[in-house]
């Protein structure tokens, strides 16, 4: 009986192609546009996410400021600094923190031969390469050892080699920073464009150990800690600790926001994760709406196939067939009907993913093939099918045997 009326359902698109394709196009419209316009949504998503972290995973600044005027007598409001004593209290006392390094940030002029450059040189620890997960494409990064004794050596973005040294290999040449001889010992790999970045793009930069920027600056102060937060949902928690430590050690109130500035990229990421996901819920309404409207259309098309095939269901009636069997014939119909042109978008939907996958951009986001989103659009599909069934189906049921056939 399923297999009858299965092919019954194809025989009426058979006998209606060109209605049945016009009608079915709403249908395959819609389930493509679920399954493409949510996975674009989730791409720009992911396009954001991976931006932003180009920077360096879960990362927390901490700066330092001035104590807060609220908590303080005018007289009192301190300028505060950091040192490297700061970052060695927050590895040990941190429980939330992967790692901590403090940074230098310096504008300076840079030389190498005749061409000279503006160039944003950091001061950072041997663990800055792990924290920020920047990768080597030529040569060495700073040691422990290069921080200890203050080496005059340097790692090179891949911007900053080609503005100051052009075409020339990064390792061994000679830098001057303002006077002061640096040897290039690593070469960064590209980073490509970033979404969130502090003054520059880490491709335009020049690191150097911190001791030695401190001696270039002629003081033993950090400009900025930054701390990994072990998990992101342990982004609260990390401020707090870290507020914690560092209010000891400067004699202020943990409550003080102004004396220790804290910005968190999980915060900002969080906030965009909102954004998309009311975007992604409004994208989901904005495509059911066309399946409705092309499950309107299917609806149609069984409304005049009921209307043809009075007979037919008059002489079922008349034989013994009950209505309930009537009523699920014309649903069982509409379903085929409704779920060919579902596989038919969803594999359109799935095909135009995959191949706008392909493209690879920094800035131009694609779309991602969502499993679960396939499988929505699918479970959408199936509940617009059996809405447009109902009213034909039932008008077939309620159609009078005895007048059906004398009509006939």
């Amino acid at each position: 009986m399923l297999i009858a009326t299965i092919r019954q359902a194809l025989d009426t698109m058979r006998i209606h192609r060109r209605w049945a394709l016009l009608t079915m196009f709403g249908i395959i419209w819609g389930t493509a546009s679920v399954v493409l316009l949510v996975g674009w949504g989730v791409g720009v998503q992911g396009m954001v996410e991976r931006g932003m972290q180009k920077i360096g995973k879960n990362l927390v600044y901490v700066l330092p400021g001035r104590v807060g005027e609220d908590l303080s007598p005018a007289d009192d409001r301190r300028v505060l600094t950091f040192d490297l004593d700061d970052a060695a209290a927050l590895r040990a006392s941190a429980r939330r923190a992967a790692m901590v390094s403090a940074e230098i940030t310096l504008w300076m002029y840079v030389r190498h031969g005749s061409t000279g450059r503006t160039v944003d040189v950091r001061g950072i620890e041997a663990d800055m390469q792990a924290l920020r997960g920047a990768r080597l494409a030529a040569g060495r990064f700073i040691t422990p050892d290069d921080v200890r004794f203050r080496r005059r050596v340097a790692i090179i973005g891949q911007t900053a080699r080609t503005r100051l040294l052009g075409g020339r290999p990064a390792i061994g040449q000679t830098l001057n920073l303002e006077g002061v001889s640096f040897q290039v010992i690593g070469l960064l790999e590209r980073v490509g464009t970033q979404l969130t970045r502090n003054r520059s793009e880490t491709d335009e930069q020049i690191w150097i150990p911190i001791t030695s920027a401190m001696s270039l600056r002629g003081n033993e102060h950090v400009d900025v800690l930054v701390v990994r937060a072990s998990e992101r949902r342990f982004n609260e928690d990390l401020k707090r600790e870290v507020r914690a430590v560092l209010s000891r050690r400067l004699y202020v109130s943990p409550h003080d926001e102004e004396a220790v500035f804290i910005i968190s990229l999980i915060d900002i990421l969080s906030g965009f994760d909102a954004v998309f996901a009311a975007q992604n819920v409004f994208l989901i309404i904005l495509a059911t709406g066309t399946l409705i409207i092309g499950g309107i259309g299917v609806m149609n098309m069984m409304l005049v196939s009921v209307n043809e095939r009075r007979r037919e269901i008059g002489l079922r009636l008349a034989v013994g067939a009950r209505r309930r069997e009537v009523v699920l014939q014309f649903l069982v119909e509409t379903l085929v009907i409704t779920l060919v042109g579902g596989f038919a978008g969803l594999s359109c939907g799935l095909l135009a993913c995959a191949l706008l996958g392909q493209i690879r951009s920094d800035i131009v986001p694609v779309p991602v093939i969502v499993p679960e989103i396939a499988v929505l659009a699918l479970v959408i599909t199936t509940a617009v099918g059996l809405a447009a069934g109902t009213g034909p189906a039932w008008q077939a049921a309620r159609v009078d045997p005895a007048e059906s056939l004398r009509a006939e």
